[in-house]
């Protein structure tokens, strides 16, 4: 328990003081001018990737494995990045796999102040559980990224499994996007992100994370939304139980 409350005194205070520093930096960047296409936001996610790998590099017996980097994309080669859900730390592990990605945020979060404004200057995009006009906006602003040649992130559970290692049902959001926008999904699975946070906890546990980025996919002829998103949350399923 004591390593466990240093570990959570780590993570808090450093997670505080970090996201002040890079939050603040990437909100001056903004206002810095955007001459070549998307070059704001650019710069801002790569600070923010800085931020979220610098937030996990600093809590005691937090690990990363990447397996499977020759599947990620290259630049302007957009994809649509499917994950499944395990831990409120997810978003920190998905920053190892160093790529440009956008991704959907509660608009909660979004409202906080200047780490939501900081958000907003890497263009990641609002959302309102539950509000159709919030979502359908969210769609409209995932496909004009993938139209500017960025990559979208989701992960496809809607919420974290109860359960580490135990999915719920994909939502097809992610899918509609990839098949409407002429792009591949690409599945990566994570496996030990729900032991490091456990769903409900207030303080960490030590893990190792493992992430496995797969093979892409695409939408094959007269396969429904449905179909294709319960057969890429398969094949994350099947590489978890290899993953331990």
């Amino acid at each position: 328990m004591f390593k466990r409350i240093v570990a959570g005194l780590v993570f808090y205070v450093g997670a505080l003081l970090l996201t002040l520093f890079w939050a603040g930096l990437i909100v001056i960047s903004g206002i810095l001018p955007d001459r070549p296409k998307n070059s704001v936001t650019i710069r801002g996610e790569k600070m923010a990737g800085i931020w979220a790998r610098s937030i996990f590099g600093i809590v005691p017996g937090w690990h990363i494995e990447v397996d499977g980097r020759e599947n990620l994309p290259g630049e302007n080669d957009p994809v649509v990045m499917v994950a499944n859900h395990e831990s409120l730390v997810d978003i920190l592990v998905i920053y190892f796999l160093r790529v440009q990605f956008r991704w959907l945020s509660k608009e909660s979060v979004m409202r906080i102040p200047l780490l939501g404004r900081a958000m907003r200057v890497c263009g990641h995009i609002p959302i309102t559980r539950g509000d159709k006009n919030s979502h359908q906006a969210a769609i409209l602003a995932s496909a004009e990224w993938i139209r500017r040649r960025i990559s979208m992130f989701y992960f496809a559970e809607g919420t974290r499994s109860e359960i580490p290692g135990q999915m719920r049902p994909f939502k097809v959001g992610a899918f509609k996007l990839s098949s409407e926008g002429g792009v591949d999904v690409l599945p990566i699975a994570l496996c030990g992100a729900g032991r490091l946070w456990r769903k409900g906890s207030k303080l960490p546990d030590s893990a190792t994370v493992k992430i496995k980025v797969l093979p892409r996919t695409r939408r094959t002829e007269g396969e429904t939304y449905e179909a294709y998103a319960s057969r890429v949350r398969s094949m994350i399923e099947t590489a978890l139980t290899t993953m331990g």
